[in-house]
Order: C-alpha cells, then sequence, then structure tokens
C-alpha cells in the first residue's frame, strides 16, 4: 500500500516539473534555446567511488562520467561520450582528447576473475564513436573514429588503429604499428613522419576543444 502511495506522489511531483518546464519554456518564447541551465548530471559517484577530474580538464557538458574514474589535465571529452567507471577502475592520462559520442568502460570484477580495467594514457587520441571496453592505449597512441578495442587488449605507443577496426579480445599490438579492419590486423609499420602527426593531431585536437569549458 505504501509503495503504491510513493508512486502515486513521485509521479505527480515529476508531471508538476514537466508542467513548469513547458510554462517556462513558453514564457521565454524563441530565446528559450539560448538557456544556459543544464540539468544533465555528467558526474556522478558510484559504490561509494567518486570520479577524480583534473581542474583543467575539457568536459563538454552533456558528457558523463560515472565512479571510479580519473582524468587527467589538459585532457578533453567531447559531447555525449560515456566514461563509466562502475564496475572497475578507467584511468585517463594527461593531455588525451576523447571524441564526442565515444563509450569508454571496464570489465566487471567476479571472484574468480579480476576483470579488466580501462587505462588510457598520456597524449592519447580516441576518435568520435570509439568503443573502449576493459583495454589499455599507451602514451601516444590513436585509436580512429568508430573502432572498439574490446577487454584485455593493449595498443601499444605510437600505434594506430584505424577507423573502423574491431581488435578483438586479448589483442596486443605493438608500439610503432598500424592495424586495420574487423577484426584488426597487422598492416605495417609507421614512419617517423606519421608518428609526429599523430602528435599534433592529438595536441591540435586538445586546442580546438577549448571552449567546451
Amino acid at each position: 500500500m505504501l509503495s503504491r502511495v510513493l508512486y502515486a506522489v513521485g509521479r505527480g511531483i515529476r508531471e508538476t516539473g514537466q508542467s513548469l518546464e513547458k510554462t517556462g519554456l513558453l514564457l521565454q518564447g524563441n530565446h528559450a534555446y539560448k538557456e544556459p541551465l543544464n540539468r544533465h548530471r555528467k558526474v556522478m559517484g558510484v559504490n561509494g567511488e567518486q570520479p577524480k577530474i583534473s581542474e583543467n580538464t575539457n568536459i563538454a557538458h552533456d558528457a558523463t562520467i560515472v565512479g571510479n574514474t580519473e582524468i587527467g589535465e589538459n585532457t578533453t571529452v567531447g559531447y555525449g561520450t560515456v566514461i563509466r567507471g562502475d564496475v572497475n577502475r578507467i584511468r585517463i592520462g594527461k593531455n588525451a582528447s576523447i571524441g564526442d559520442r565515444s563509450i569508454i568502460h571496464c570489465t566487471q570484477q567476479t571472484l574468480k576473475n579480476t576483470g579488466y580495467e580501462t587505462n588510457i594514457g598520456d597524449n592519447t587520441y580516441v576518435g568520435t564513436g570509439v568503443t573502449i571496453h576493459g583495454a589499455t592505449l599507451e602514451d601516444n597512441s590513436v585509436v580512429e573514429t568508430g573502432a572498439i578495442v574490446m577487454d584485455g587488449s593493449v595498443v601499444g605507443s605510437e600505434s594506430i588503429v584505424s577507423a573502423g577496426s574491431l581488435l578483438l579480445e586479448g589483442t596486443l599490438v605493438p608500439s610503432g604499428e598500424l592495424w586495420q579492419g574487423a577484426p584488426a590486423k597487422y598492416v605495417r609499420k609507421l614512419n617517423d613522419t606519421e608518428i609526429e602527426n599523430m602528435k599534433q593531431k592529438t595536441a591540435d585536437s586538445i586546442k580546438q576543444s577549448l571552449f567546451l569549458k
């Protein structure tokens, strides 16, 4: 009985809120889209773990950062990205660029399995719509648009996983290599010019994201 009463009261409060929101938008007229208030809850603790975010990061207003997550200095997180450290740890280093609509998660710890943390190193570039799940990206690595990097995989320093590729569980990408395909395979070694261009790409992405603050 009590649960039904609470449900009804809760529903009434929510509907009242919706009505007030509609009234407010009506009063604002064509200026409603300029409203600076954003009710999105972008940082949230889970299981007693709160995200630790350096002060000078650039995080889009609608990104979501949850639980046991740490983000280093001068790192950018794009629009619609979800970083969810609810079942294990996520660590993102300094000067990293995380693109729009990416999903960064980890693998659950159980009694028989320690699971996989997600570790993203310094100066890394994660493109738009990328999924990183329980994997490690070493310093200065690049994962391009739409790629998927699965549990236990490691992308070595100064390596590239090209756009749309799928890195299967437990795949190890050595340093300085280009991998491509679904599943991703070794293509070739990267030359010095390509490696320098990778680093510049990450730096440029971070500069362009300053407006996110």
